[in-house]
């Protein structure tokens, strides 16, 4: 696992990507419903970046399924690898993009969010 919470809040912060290994608890076979659940796991990309915690909130966030239903029977109860990394921080916003891939390296859905900080 990449990018966890900072274990110091001090402004110390360089990078924003997060990458890790996720699935339902308890689990259960994939569907859309919980791929769309799995793409808005990641905590605000301002914690990680500037290492100091800040209120946050989604203003918007879209989600690409790029999988199949067939895709996502294959997949089954297995462990999605997800990844986050925000682009701009500035103006009390930052955007954040997601990748979310099966076991078996297939990219199953993409998420892009817009979130409000209060700096």
């Amino acid at each position: 696992m990449t990018g966890t919470l900072p274990r110091a809040w001090d402004g110390s912060g360089d990078h924003s990507l997060t990458q890790l290994w996720m699935r339902d608890a308890p689990p259960r076979p994939l569907d859309f419903c919980a791929l769309a659940a799995l793409a808005d796991v990641f905590f605000p990309r301002v914690w990680l970046r500037r290492a100091h915690r800040v209120p946050a909130g989604t203003v918007s966030i879209t989600v690409y399924f790029h999988a199949s239903a067939a895709q996502l029977q294959e997949t089954g109860m297995g462990y999605l690898l997800g990844q986050a990394r925000g682009q701009e921080f500035r103006n009390g916003f930052f955007d954040q993009a997601v990748q979310l891939w099966n076991e078996a390296g297939t990219m199953l859905a993409t998420s892009h969010q817009i979130v409000y900080y209060k700096e």
